[in-house]
């Protein structure tokens, strides 16, 4: 997973910011989080070794063992 697929183009402030998902790379990506945190995809899920972002149900399952 790119530091891009943690934003969240679908959020209010993302599209505040008329950006193109696109055109935007992983270092700015990181900055633009940094300033705008609420345009980053939540919740958050890690076992250490995979990291599932944003409410996918099927992939919290795989990470913890249930399912």
């Amino acid at each position: 997973m790119s530091i891009r697929d943690l934003l969240n183009p679908g959020s209010k402030g993302f599209k505040d910011l008329k950006l193109d998902l696109d055109s935007i790379t992983d270092p700015e990506a990181a900055e633009l989080i940094n300033k705008n945190p609420k345009i980053m995809r939540r919740p958050l899920l890690t076992d250490g070794k995979k990291l599932a972002a944003g409410f996918k149900p099927e992939q919290y399952s795989s990470l913890v063992g249930t399912g």
